[in-house]
């Protein structure tokens, strides 16, 4: 089972979307396929096709179903990288794809919030861009730390031509710190 938050509006997108509707949080789940294409002997490093399968619905207080995303992608995990002891690399790229809802929900105007600078447009279903992610992560006695960037692009997606579209890259990066309370004696490593 797999589940995504929305990425956060730049203030592009909520320019673009002034006079319309406010956009609800959504939140997809759904099941994935795990298929494990290589495993090093050792078990430290593999790679992996995923096939999440999500529905998206919305976090209001009268949630709706917004449409369908499939989003296939080859991920790559490195643990105790070469001269890097203890610390955990992943890398993950796929395309997205979506159905009308999905992206109508984001990228459609109504006709009746149509105005000169933004023409009413219906999106339709199929390839909505292309994913990119690289994290870094790593484990101590009492705490974790980690962080990851991100690149997303529109390029050849079938809203591009979306009045709302105003930038077809995206960038996003973040960092945590998670302190550990309390572990049990013995710890099992669990192979996936």
């Amino acid at each position: 089972m797999s589940a995504a938050l929305s990425p956060p509006a730049s203030s592009d997108d909520i320019e673009a979307r002034k006079g319309m509707q406010d956009l609800d949080a959504t939140f997809e789940i759904g099941p994935q396929i795990d298929v494990t294409l290589w495993r090093s002997e050792n078990r430290a490093r593999f790679v992996k096709l995923l096939l999440p399968l999500r529905a998206a619905v919305t976090l209001d207080s009268k949630p709706r179903d917004i449409g369908l995303v499939f989003h296939p992608k080859l991920n790559m995990d490195v643990t105790d990288l070469p001269g890097m002891a203890g610390w955990n690399l992943g890398l993950l790229a796929g395309p997205l794809f979506g159905d009308r809802r999905q992206h109508d929900y984001f990228y459609g105007v109504k006709a009746s919030e149509a105005t000169a600078t933004r023409p009413a447009y219906e999106a339709r279903s199929g390839y909505a861009g292309m994913q990119y992610l690289a994290s870094l992560s790593k484990r101590f006695p009492g705490y974790w730390v980690g962080g990851f960037v991100r690149y997303d692009n529109l390029a050849g997606a079938v809203f591009e031509n979306s009045p709302l579209v105003r930038d077809k890259n995206y960038f996003a990066a973040g960092m945590a710190v998670t302190w550990i309370l309390g572990e049990s004696s013995t710890r099992v490593r669990i192979d996936d």
